[in-house]
């Protein structure tokens, strides 16, 4: 056909292509509501910062931390928390303080599209066809959708992209551009405890190029070489310039065992594994399960012909993501570029074996239309084009019904709060009241604590003697807690186990509920008038979980807690059936899972007994 000759056309299409492209990616980061639950206390430590003109040097946000017999056994993770992030959180700070979460939200957009930009830009350097550009790119920011976090994170990301340009740059051109690594690594390091990948970056560039020199696999002038390792060497040195220097490495690469504690039942540290296959929290990403099946394939057709930095990189950071989910998204960004580079030299060497310079052409602009077609498709089917917001996830992860009530109606005396809350509690409550704990978890003696009260602990092992007071009661008693926030259901789907136990007991009463919290308040004199005015049902409660759960259920359709989490309330308000529905559609998503499959054979038995009991009673009652 004449039309897949015209280059032209097929400049206009490819242009048109990247403009949907892009307008699209920078419309889905746009329409999404800033949900984080970091970003309120990364907020709160940046107005501290820049309206005490210093760092905070311990905790100021938890009266726990401050107690004496709270004593942190880990002053150095302490200290790397409250100081590593303090120029992001500034900068955060005063764009909130200006734009509100319009500001934040543009901003979060702004760093993920030009991380997806440069990447773009790097395989067309490599003069990768359009529609392998286009498809790594696409895959790539399909990774990044599930980066839209509002976390100095997001400067990492940026950097990531940015680091292994510049020093990609430097191979092919041998310019001094390199120096421009020296600010970025400064910049990286008093942003985020992740500069230490492009530390880790900047090395393998350094082994990769040092031992393709001795091996005359490159050709270096020698003032190229010192160029090269003088701008490399300074970059990765001045990068320990920030607040907490060589414990920033320590920290951020977990060199050091006794922080591994801290990391444990993170989400953000499970492994793919853990998170998509064996507790189903999530669906699996097939992007990266594409890019991870990919590269053994170019590995064993381009093994010999792969550049050594590009292999030691993308090995490195394959197996950093395997370890941790927090790391794919860096896995991403180089592969997307390494993987779509030897992709595109199998592709175009195998069309040029089997076709002519103008049928290869005709079939590179013909997949050119389809890319141009398929995103068209993907735009139409996924955005509903209502108009961007620039909303907080009020109905989502942020509390601020709940906290709108606190503050209205002053409630006094100490709280315990969801750590996730906590943040959130900070950015609009401090210093008038602070929190029991934030996600931050600054505090392991706290954290566990925080632990033993929200899993409604009855005792632990840890604590002597036992008492025939439930442990969780203690504590609440021992820190004069005088109300409670939580969530209706937390982010892995279950319902909190305090949230149970307070409902049935007399001793707590539920006084605010919202679509996504509770508010209970100790049940005495001095809170009388609070609970006449503002008391709630068990009813109302059960309900408003049965709600949030169905709803989430639907959302997320292999994720077999929120099931779980219907069944347990309809078990508790004695609807029988129900649960036994409920644990029967969540046996179906984890058919493996044996507390499931016991509480299914509860109910049939309960059920069964009580159909006993009523034929029993007819019987007695005929004779």
């Amino acid at each position: 056909m004449k039309i897949f000759e015209n280059t032209e056309i097929f400049r206009a299409v490819k242009l048109i292509a990247i403009i949907i492209l892009i307008a699209s990616f920078a419309y889905s980061l746009l329409s999404w509501p800033l949900w984080d639950y970091d970003f309120w206390w990364h907020i709160a430590t940046g107005r501290y910062i820049v309206e005490t003109g210093t760092i905070p040097a311990h905790d100021p946000f938890s009266y726990t931390s401050a107690l004496t017999e709270n004593k942190n056994i880990f002053p150095v993770w302490e200290n790397f928390i409250l100081k590593q992030y303090w120029l992001s959180q500034v900068i955060f700070y005063l764009i909130y303080d200006y734009a509100g979460a319009k500001g934040i939200i543009i901003m979060r957009t702004a760093l993920l599209l030009s991380t997806l930009i440069l990447v773009f830009w790097k395989l067309q350097k490599y003069s990768v066809s359009f529609p392998v550009s286009f498809i790594f790119s696409f895959l790539l920011f399909m990774a990044l959708s599930r980066s839209t976090g509002e976390r100095p994170v997001l400067f990492t990301i940026f950097f990531t992209a940015l680091t292994f340009f510049i020093l990609d740059d430097f191979k092919l051109k041998k310019g001094k551009k390199i120096f421009l690594l020296i600010p970025v690594m400064l910049l990286w390091a008093n942003m985020h405890g992740g500069f230490i990948i492009g530390i880790i970056i900047i090395i393998i560039f350094m082994l990769g190029e040092g031992l393709k020199m001795l091996f005359k696999k490159d050709i270096y002038a020698s003032d190229k070489v010192y160029l090269f390792y003088a701008a490399t060497i300074l970059a990765v040195g001045i990068s320990f310039i920030n607040p907490v220097g060589w414990d920033a490495f320590t920290i951020a690469a977990n060199i050091s065992a006794k922080y591994k504690s801290i990391h444990a039942n993170i989400q953000e540290y499970e492994s793919p594994w853990g998170v998509y296959y064996k507790y189903k929290i999530y669906p699996i990403q097939y992007d990266y399960l594409s890019l991870v099946l990919l590269f053994p394939v170019i590995f064993a057709l381009r093994n010999k012909k792969i550049d050594l930095s590009h292999l030691l990189l993308l090995s490195g950071t394959f197996i950093m993501s395997v370890s941790a989910i927090r790391f794919i998204v860096y896995y991403m960004i180089i592969g997307a570029i390494v993987l779509g580079k030897e992709s595109n030299t199998l592709i175009t060497g195998l069309l040029q074996k089997r076709f002519s310079r103008v049928t290869h052409e005709k079939i590179v602009n013909g997949l050119s239309v389809l890319a141009l077609l398929s995103i068209v498709l993907y735009v139409v089917g996924i955005h509903t084009f209502e108009r961007v917001t620039y909303n907080i996830a009020r109905n989502y992860s942020v509390p601020e019904a709940a906290v709108d009530f606190i503050e209205k109606n002053h409630l006094s005396g100490n709280m315990f709060n969801e750590y996730g809350y906590g943040g959130y509690v900070t950015w609009r409550l401090y210093p008038w009241k602070k929190t029991f704990i934030d996600s931050r978890s600054l505090n392991i003696t706290v954290r566990t604590e925080y632990g033993w009260v929200y899993e409604a602990a009855e005792y632990a092992e840890e604590v002597k003697p036992k008492s025939k007071t439930p442990l969780w009661i203690r504590l609440l008693n021992h820190y004069k807690i005088n109300f409670i926030l939580l969530p209706v259901i937390d982010l892995y789907g279950q319902i909190p186990p305090l949230m149970i136990e307070l409902v049935e007991s007399d001793k707590w009463i539920p006084v605010n509920s919202t679509p996504i919290s509770v508010i209970f308040i100790r049940n005495n004199e001095y809170n009388s008038a609070i609970i006449e005015k503002y008391k709630l049902s068990k009813d109302i409660i059960y309900n408003i979980i049965i709600y949030q759960s169905a709803g989430r259920a639907l959302s997320n359709k292999i994720n077999p807690r929120f099931l779980v989490s219907i069944g347990d309330t309809f078990y508790k308000m004695g609807r029988l059936n129900d649960a036994l529905t409920a644990y029967k559609y969540a046996n179906n998503r984890m058919p493996e899972n044996m507390l499931v499959r016991d509480k299914i054979a509860q109910i049939e038995t309960e059920i069964k007994n009580k159909k006993t009991i009523v034929n029993t009673k007819g019987k007695n009652k005929k004779i």
